[in-house]
């Protein structure tokens, strides 16, 4: 089983890891800029050095000579212990003179008189860093005297870590602190999740009321918003579910009890016509009540609350109505009815077939049984922007002042006949509604019998399809 990280681990990852790589980056940026501060007031000091030296020059003749006292030298002594060097020597277009200092200094390139360079370089073994100062002296032919002053770069290279380990160690502690405040920040701003998670804990599987107002941060309000649109949908299904319960149990006891008393009166009879006579209409009974099972089983799957569009699928409804009339062609005859089917063409929408068949079942088995020996057209027919579904009998019809209200479950226009429980037209709703679809019941031809159109959005392979 995979072990999943908490949210307050991974949010203080995503705080705690940045924060030490900007601590980091802060070191790194901290020593660039103490070593170019060091090492500016170390050049600074050399450079002061050559310039002293350099201002005891004089031209003895046609040579420059130095006069540098001891206390001249005083000057070169360093606190940090680092070894320095000097050396004063000339140039001219006779060649090169060593003056004074160490000889074997290393050399420095060539300059502009008056200014002083500064380069590193190694000498007896270790690394020094030179400042070199370039002096004309008033002399024909041109004289020029290079005056260097090194030092060996222990002492700057330890001013620098101790300057570093004190920032580093502020550094530290700067990250403990921030650590600790970013600790305190997420479980303060993850206390408003805990309470949203206990008072969700706390309901049981008959609470299903909308989460209370909550005072916690905005970004909860997605959440606490999808959790009360789940409530509202497991409240409707379980609403869809109390009341096929109860629909069934009270249109299906009734049946089964007339059932149970024709099965008891078969039993009791003792002529074999009498006996024939109750079974039959037992049987005739049975199939009713069967018929009144399916529909509620339809009406059922057919409810809003149903996930319905998660198993759908792209529908060729033209074909789906050739196939169900075909199949429905024994009953209608059986009925003395003319059952035929007008084809419009490709016509996609997108359903689940089932539920579309049933729908179509319905509506011809509703004119089979208040219609007898009518004349039933099925037609379906692309209609700008969707598909049309169309049942008409030239029947009896239904009264303009009813049409609203038979709609609705078990309800029956007074006076039809039949043995229909009033849930037919109840099912070709729900099932169109939940397609995006509309039932619209109309005169038939002429002013009679019932048209009942069912209109459904057409899906997008539906030009495609036609096209071809």
């Amino acid at each position: 089983m995979t072990r999943r990280r908490s949210l307050r681990a991974q949010l203080l990852w995503w705080l705690l890891v940045p924060l030490g790589l900007l601590c980091l980056a802060g070191a790194a940026a901290a020593w660039f800029t103490v070593r170019d501060a060091i090492y500016a007031a170390y050049d600074k000091t050399l450079s002061a050095a050559a310039l002293d030296i350099a201002d005891h020059l004089r031209m003895v003749g046609t040579r420059p000579e130095i006069d540098l006292p001891p206390v001249a030298l005083e000057m070169l002594d360093t606190v940090d212990q680092d070894r320095v060097f000097y050396s004063v020597s000339w140039r001219s277009s006779q060649g090169d003179a060593f003056m004074t200092g160490y000889e074997d200094l290393p050399r420095p390139p060539d300059s502009v008189p008056g200014k002083a360079i500064f380069y590193d370089a190694h000498y007896r073994g270790e690394r020094i860093r030179v400042a070199a100062l370039f002096t004309a002296m008033p002399a024909s032919p041109p004289v020029t005297v290079v005056t260097q002053v090194a030092e060996t770069i222990g002492g700057r290279a330890a001013l620098i870590k101790t300057i570093l380990v004190h920032a580093l160690g502020q550094q530290l502690l700067l990250l403990v602190l921030g650590g600790a405040l970013v600790w305190f920040g997420v479980t303060r701003g993850l206390a408003p999740l805990r309470e949203l998670s206990a008072e969700v804990a706390r309901r049981t599987a008959s609470d299903l009321a909308p989460l209370p107002p909550h005072h916690g941060p905005e970004e909860l309000s997605p959440l606490i918003d999808a959790v009360d649109q789940l409530m509202t949908r497991v409240r409707e299904a379980i609403a869809v579910q109390r009341r096929f319960i109860a629909d069934a149990s009270h249109q299906l006891r009734t049946p089964l009890a007339v059932l149970r008393t024709e099965a008891e009166s078969a039993l009791r009879e003792e002529e074999p016509a009498a006996m024939r006579h109750a079974l039959a209409q037992l049987r005739d009974h049975s199939q009713a009540t069967s018929r009144l099972a399916s529909q509620l089983l339809s009406l059922a799957r057919a409810e809003p609350a149903a996930d319905l569009r998660a198993n759908s699928e792209l529908v060729d409804l033209s074909a789906l109505a050739r196939e169900t009339c075909a199949t429905l062609v024994p009953e209608a005859l059986s009925h003395g009815a003319d059952l035929g089917f007008e084809d419009g063409g490709t016509a996609v929408i997108r359903a689940q077939p089932v539920l579309l068949r049933e729908l179509l079942a319905n509506l011809i088995d509703n004119s089979l049984r208040y219609a007898r020996g009518a004349t039933i057209t099925v037609g379906v027919a692309r209609q700008d922007p969707g598909v049309l579904l169309s049942v008409e009998d030239n029947g009896p019809g239904i009264p303009p002042e009813e049409r609203a209200r038979v709609f609705d479950r078990f309800y029956r226009v007074r006076g039809t006949p039949g043995d229909g429980a009033g849930l037919g037209l109840a099912i070709v709703r729900e099932i169109a509604q939940r397609y995006g679809g509309a039932v619209a019941l109309l005169d038939g031809a002429g002013g009679r019998g019932l048209r009942v159109e069912v209109s459904f959005p057409a899906a997008v392979a539906s030009t495609r399809a036609g096209a071809a």
